[in-house]
């Protein structure tokens, strides 16, 4: 009886259970990779979470811009913050106080590697330039924070780039180097890391200037309307700034400022500024008139302040001067009393201790102009100007139009008789060689014109206080007949037309 053969069982391949816990590793590999952002967004909303959140914050700004930082602690409702106070003080020389701060956090960004801050804001916001710590070189930020203790497969899906909603600030103020805006409405637009600046807008509040406007004791002020800044990595860039002051007055300003050195430069054109405001009580009343012009202006923090400016007088009026009176008395020429300044203009230059004041241009049409320049040393005056008049202006006043105002001005306009005049000594008592020409030219006319010149050349005004009612009648038949009578008379026309012709007021 044969055996029946034994059906051979197949052997099971050795170490299999490995295959099955390599596909195992596999598969946990993969849901990690794919609930790792997952992972990192959980972890880093529970670490903004934590009680001492604002602690790590400081230790975070203190590393990257040095200084110091205080944050009061962040008080979350699900994804949104507030801040109640924070005052960050940077080795820039940047000194930063904010209250009632907000924001919140887009944590779905985080998937995408950013920081995303949303409806972020402060009730009050205060930036001040102080003084740049140049021993600081900057550090790297620390890892001793919490975030370390991440797996490094995971910590490479911590954000490396922060974007910024934009920021509103109820209340702005912003100091450097006597620049303070104060009470503004700041609005700040979109701003992602890698860009080099953000703009800024601000609406209302005010300015104030380290200038001093003569015969303004305080600093100019002014109403900010609206501004459009440009804020970069130290630098910041204002234009579209426009301002008011007092009567309506229209400023609009545009400059820059470099932290490196706190130097500021400031463009400003000006529309319809008071003329009032810049003189002193003695010529309120006499010369009127509004200001356009345009003003460069630039500094340093601790360092005088360096300008010039252009400047031109719209609607000026001159009126109320001994000198306006005397000439309708004299010239018979009524609008002396009150000259209505069809253009007056000039540029102001400062260097050292000296105010040069250049291009002067002052005319009232078919009257006078006046051209050249002026400088002031403290109360010391000097200028030099060229006079022109109308012949109508000159034919009551003997020998003025043929012996003082026969100058040449090839450049002025037409139909004007021109002399020079020069003006010394201090604003208390300042002097003119023009008087004593006059006087001369009259005293020469009385020599040596006849007398039949001298008739219809308002003799009768000029020589009434000199010879008498009656003989200022007859002004040949005195010159005639007495010698003695004459050399009187220049005399004392001499001093009459010296008490005429002050160019200043009370002179």
């Amino acid at each position: 009886m044969q055996r029946r053969a034994r059906r051979s069982q197949p052997k099971s391949p050795p170490f299999r259970w490995l295959w099955w816990l390599a596909g195992l590793i596999l598969v946990s590999g993969l849901l990690l990779m794919l609930l790792a952002p997952t992972l990192v967004t959980n972890y880093l909303r529970s670490f903004v979470h934590q009680d001492d959140f604002h602690q790590k914050l400081e230790a975070r700004i203190v590393a990257k811009f040095g200084g110091s930082a205080r944050i009061a602690p962040v008080r979350w409702s699900d994804d949104a913050a507030g801040i109640a106070e924070m005052m960050i003080e940077t080795a820039g020389g940047w000194h930063i106080d904010a209250g009632g701060v907000r924001f919140s956090l887009d944590f779905g960004a985080i998937r995408q590697g950013v920081w995303s801050i949303q409806n972020a804001g402060a009730d009050d916001l205060a930036l001040r330039f102080s003084k740049r710590d140049d021993s600081w070189s900057g550090e790297s930020s620390s890892d001793e924070d919490g975030l370390a203790r991440l797996p490094a497969f995971l910590r490479r899906h911590i954000p490396t780039k922060s974007q910024l909603g934009g920021f509103d600030a109820q209340r702005f103020i912003f100091e450097q180097g006597g620049w303070k805006i104060a009470d503004s409405r700041l609005r700040m637009n979109g701003w992602s890391s890698g860009e080099n600046s953000a703009g800024i807008k601000l609406n209302g509040g005010t300015l104030q200037t380290p200038l001093n406007a003569p015969q303004q004791k305080d600093p100019l002020k002014l109403d900010l309307t609206q501004a459009s800044v440009r804020v970069g990595t130290g630098q910041v860039q204002l234009s579209n700034a426009v301002l008011r002051w007092k009567q309506g007055t229209e400023v609009t300003v545009r400059g820059s400022w470099k932290a490196e050195h706190g130097a500021w430069q400031t463009f400003t054109h000006v529309k319809g500024a008071p003329l009032e405001e810049f003189l002193d009580a003695s010529w309120k009343p006499r010369l009127s008139g509004k200001i356009d012009g345009d003003i460069e202006a630039s500094g340093l923090p601790q360092a005088p302040v360096t300008w010039k400016a252009a400047a031109s007088l719209q609607g000026g009026v001159l009126q109320g001067l001994p000198i306006l009176d005397k000439l309708v008395e004299y010239t018979k020429v009524p609008r002396f009393k009150r000259i209505v300044l069809d253009a007056c203009s000039a540029s102001f230059r400062p260097q050292g201790e000296a105010l040069h004041v250049e291009d002067v241009i002052v005319q009232s049409n078919g009257l006078l102009r006046i051209e050249g320049r002026m400088t002031f040393i403290g109360r010391a005056v000097e200028g030099d100007f060229m006079l022109g008049v109308t012949p109508e202006t000159l034919r009551s006043i003997p020998g003025a139009d043929n012996r003082v105002f026969t100058s040449l001005n090839p450049n002025g306009p037409p139909g004007l008789q021109w002399t020079r005049v020069r003006i010394a000594g201090t604003m208390d008592s300042p002097k003119e060689d023009l008087s004593a020409r006059l006087m001369g030219a009259a005293g020469m006319s009385l020599v040596f014109d006849t007398p039949g010149n001298l008739i219809n050349q308002g003799a009768d005004t000029l020589l009434k206080p000199i010879l008498g009612d009656e003989a200022a009648k007859v002004p040949g038949k005195v010159i005639d007949g007495a010698s003695g009578v004459l050399e009187n008379g220049v005399k004392a026309g001499a001093g009459l037309l010296n008490k005429m012709l002050p160019i200043f007021p009370g002179k």
